[in-house]
């Protein structure tokens, strides 16, 4: 099911539309079984985003329209699958290295994939529980968006948009000015969001909109795979071992801590670019992309 509204029909019918669909979808992802380890992660990994995308919808309602009803549900489980979930990102991130940059991990690369390999099967052992958790979360919330269509104009939904991206140019701001772990990670969390709520209204116009989703996706990546390069290198830093190959951990260490930087130097070279156009003007424009079809 494709991430957008249909701006022709009443907003809150759509909305409604969409929660539900993400929600079930969630619910059939987590049924798969554990023993496919691949297809269980991907599994995990899917369920998660689709919780996310309606945390980004909710978002886009007034703060006056009480949604805590169904924010509460969706919070309680992502933190349920965030466990599982972070202890097998760190094998995505091995993945991503040997294929983008073979020559960043070197020798050392089947040392420490052995040895982050055993951590994974150890972590999703137990914290495989936290899928039970939210599967039985997300039945309750099914049900209770059955009946769900909140009462909401396209004039609200443009007000939403502004909301999220003035939210994620803050934050930007912010991770510039300090540069510390909690602020990369608010500015990726505020760019995810605003990210799918473009995408929930790229209806206005499917083929410009898209592309300004795809780069405002391709940053808020970007930042996820430089905290999970700072995560490896924790890990890397916590292994007894001296050498992992023939490569020394202080020498991984170091490769790590410079991938890190120049990904981030990009991430902030990409950041002005999507944030340089102001969010009210972003959102007015949105608004006369609708306006202009619906004419």
């Amino acid at each position: 099911m494709a991430f957008v509204l249909k701006l022709d029909r009443d907003p809150g019918a759509e909305l409604a539309r969409v929660m539900r669909g993400e929600v079930n979808s969630a619910l059939r992802l987590l049924a798969v079984t554990p023993r496919d380890a691949s297809a269980f992660r991907a599994a995990i990994h899917d369920a998660r985003r689709a919780l996310r995308r309606c945390r980004a919808a909710l978002r886009l309602l007034p703060p006056d329209v009480a949604i805590d009803t169904l924010l509460q549900p969706l919070r309680a489980a992502g933190r349920a699958l965030s466990p599982l979930r972070d202890v097998q990102a760190l094998l995505e991130t091995l993945a991503q290295l040997q294929q983008q940059q073979p020559a960043l991990l070197g020798s050392a690369h089947p040392a420490l994939l052995q040895r982050l390999a055993r951590q994974v099967r150890a972590g999703e052992r137990k914290h495989v529980d936290g899928v039970l958790a939210a599967t039985v979360v997300l039945q309750t919330l099914a049900t209770t968006l059955a009946g769900w269509r909140p009462e909401v104009t396209h004039a609200q939904l443009w007000r939403g948009l502004r909301r999220g991206a003035l939210r994620a140019a803050r934050a930007a701001h912010c991770a510039h000015e300090h540069a510390d772990e909690a602020a990369l990670h608010r500015w990726r969390r505020r760019m995810r969001d605003h990210a799918l709520q473009l995408e929930l209204l790229s209806g206005a116009w499917p083929l410009v909109l898209a592309s300004e989703v795809a780069e405002r996706k391709r940053l808020a990546r970007m930042l996820g795979h430089g905290r999970d390069l700072g995560i490896l290198r924790m890990h890397v830093r916590r292994l007894r071992s001296e050498h992992l190959g023939r490569l020394s951990r202080d020498s991984l260490l170091q490769r790590l801590r410079h991938a890190r930087a120049a990904l981030l130097h990009d991430a902030h070279a990409l950041g002005a670019r999507v944030h340089a156009e102001p969010p009210r003007a972003l959102a007015l424009r949105v608004t006369r992309y609708h306006a202009a079809a619906q004419a």
